[in-house]
């Protein structure tokens, strides 16, 4: 899965990118498609499959089936972004991939704090065993010295 949201970074500042640069003149949607496949490894067959179904007609099938095939937030929203290519100028474009990074930063970001908050809950439960460990041996050590002794008064 962080293959697959990594790859889709690249192909959002990809998108990003030729957005940016053909300003001007915008491309066609076939064309992008081609390129962010191009530039993909992971993500490969999923653009092929969109591409076939694309080139066929079933616009809404291809679109769905991508953001399928990388089953998540981001992904669904930056299929949303490529079923309206032909549609949208360059600079909207840039926009959108801009917040869709600013999207994927975030969910990157409560990844790593969640993360961070297993691991901190996990190292102060050790320390809480550790520290329980140590107490019990304490009593164990104190209760054993007085029986000792005790046993030595009786005999």
């Amino acid at each position: 899965m962080r293959r697959l949201e990594g790859e889709l970074y690249g192909s959002i500042i990809t998108l990003k990118n030729l957005a940016l640069v053909q300003k001007e003149k915008p491309l066609s949607a076939d064309y992008i498609f081609e390129t962010l496949m191009n530039n993909s490894m992971a993500l490969r067959p999923a653009y092929e499959e969109m591409i076939t179904r694309y080139r066929n007609g079933r616009d809404e099938e291809a679109f769905r089936i991508f953001a399928d095939r990388i089953g998540s937030r981001a992904g669904r929203s930056f299929a949303s972004i490529l079923s309206k290519l032909d549609r949208i100028n360059p600079s909207e474009t840039v926009k959108q991939m801009e917040v869709l990074q600013n999207l994927l930063a975030e969910e990157r970001m409560t990844a790593a704090i969640r993360t961070a908050q297993r691991n901190s809950v996990l190292v102060t439960a050790w320390a809480s065993a550790s520290v329980f460990a140590l107490l019990i041996n304490f009593a164990v050590v104190v209760v054993f010295m007085d029986t000792l002794g005790m046993l030595e008064h009786l005999f």
